[in-house]
């Protein structure tokens, strides 16, 4: 794994032509808390890789990513590097939370222009995310989202959302546009995300994380199974 430093030097020194983020590596300047609810009420931002930079002499951008679980279902873990590992499957938010079907965990990301003047609308902002799960994809294969056209003239955003979501797979032209195949909430595997900032050309700022999903350890799933025979057993007793 290439050392996780920042881009700002690589923003300064290089014209990018593009927005991409330079490989499938997590990049963060910080990895820990932010003031953030990610657009909901309990969502846990103790541990969120989070990136930073002054643009333009007065302008304070700040991007960050985190992976959190969906509803009740089972906590992610971290290596605390901007690595999340998650469990396979989907329900409607562990214990019926949700109308929708869902993976068990989100991805959040959060966007902050602490200007006077200036907004989301004057920079060109990307979000990148992923469909396939073998390891370091990206930037080739990965979809995106133009939340400079999706957001417009505001200062702040925070969201969590869910790759089965069909947003993620319908192109809406100049805003989305989805990455080959489908998303399998079943499959073990690395989801690749990222948040990319420039403006006129030049790389202001990046942001990005990995998700593994893993198979659920063993003294986990014989715990379970356990449970699971305690509780056919006593319902032959109660039969």
């Amino acid at each position: 794994m290439i050392s996780r430093i920042s881009i700002r030097a690589f923003a300064l020194a290089t014209l990018t032509l593009t927005a991409l983020p330079l490989s499938a590596s997590p990049l963060y300047d910080t990895f820990g808390p932010l003031d953030a609810t990610w657009g909901g009420t309990g969502i846990p931002n103790g541990e969120v890789a989070i990136s930073d930079q002054w643009s333009n002499g007065s302008t304070l951008i700040t991007i960050a990513m985190s992976a959190t679980q969906r509803y009740s279902n089972p906590a992610l873990t971290n290596d605390g590097a901007g690595t999340y590992f998650a469990q396979a499957g989907s329900n409607f938010g562990g214990m019926g939370e949700s109308i929708y079907e869902g993976a068990l965990w989100n991805f959040n990301f959060y966007i902050d222009i602490d200007s006077p003047t200036e907004t989301i609308a004057d920079y060109d902002i990307t979000l990148f995310y992923d469909f396939d799960p073998a390891f370091d994809n990206g930037p080739v294969g990965l979809g995106t989202v133009n939340l400079t056209a999706g957001l417009g003239a505001i200062t702040h955003f925070e969201d969590s959302q869910n790759l089965m979501f069909g947003s993620f797979a319908t192109a809406v032209p100049g805003v989305v546009s989805p990455p080959g195949g489908a998303f399998d909430p079943n499959a073990l595997g690395e989801y690749n995300f990222a948040i990319s900032v420039s403006q006129g050309g030049w790389g202001v700022e990046n942001v990005r994380m990995d998700v593994q999903v893993v198979p659920v350890p063993a003294a986990v799933w014989l715990f379970g199974s356990a449970l699971a025979g305690l509780g056919w057993m006593r319902r032959r007793q109660v039969i």
